[in-house]
């Protein structure tokens, strides 16, 4: 046995992994609150080796931003941009597809896709997009909007949540991101991200989308 374990609170739940049983919902949680940072990183890097030894995977992936105009004026955000600003931008369709031209060019694999949440561009302009990158490559991987773009799609579309990422995938997105959750707790999020989803919204958008089969 490791050292790390000879006087951790967590040697039982080291031995419970070792012997190949699951975890309870009670360990996960008892490893959430530890402080023992080292004994909670040797169990994962035990688990890890024993499933997939020492290999590793990676993505080549190519971060595209298809505008940085945003009708909300979250605290801590330095991207967001108003229709008066000389810095803001929104990229036209053909544009977004000559970005993933170039980035295949360079053997890139996936595109991560997002933006803010744009006052006037119609839902149309999302499917398009969409469409016009799986028909330039249907290999390339799109993981694209997060949580907060999800709801603001399905108002722009006049749609449910469902009815929205239904339609998105059915135009080639594949993945969503998992940014915008900042901080969960609804004292500090009100006041660091006014007007944003809820936490319970948040988790909503993605427990439906991993219900239509999607990932996230």
């Amino acid at each position: 046995m490791s050292f790390i374990f000879q006087h951790s609170d967590l040697r039982d739940l080291y031995e419970k992994v070792v012997a190949g049983e699951r975890l309870s919902d009670a360990d996960a949680l008892r490893l959430f609150e530890s402080k023992d940072i080292n004994a909670v990183g040797a169990i994962a890097d035990f688990a890890r080796a024993r499933k997939v030894g020492n290999r590793a995977s990676y993505i080549l992936n190519r971060y595209i931003n298809y505008s940085n105009y945003c009708i909300l004026s979250c605290q801590f955000c330095s991207f967001a941009r108003k229709k008066r600003d000389a810095d803001g931008f929104e990229l036209s369709i053909e544009q977004i597809v000559q970005k993933a031209r170039e980035a295949l060019a360079l053997g890139i694999t996936e595109l991560h896709i997002v933006g803010g949440l744009h006052p006037s561009l119609p839902f149309s302009y999302y499917v398009d997009f969409l469409k016009a990158l799986k028909a330039l490559d249907p290999r390339l991987q799109l993981k694209c909007f997060t949580a907060i773009e999800i709801l603001h799609l399905a108002w722009l579309a006049k749609k449910s949540v469902e009815q929205t990422l239904i339609e998105l995938k059915a135009a080639g997105l594949e993945s969503l991101t998992g940014g915008g959750a900042e901080i969960f707790r609804k004292e500090v999020r009100s006041q660091i991200a006014r007007g944003k989803e809820s936490a319970e919204e948040y988790l909503d958008v993605h427990r439906t989308w991993h219900r239509l089969g999607g990932r996230s």
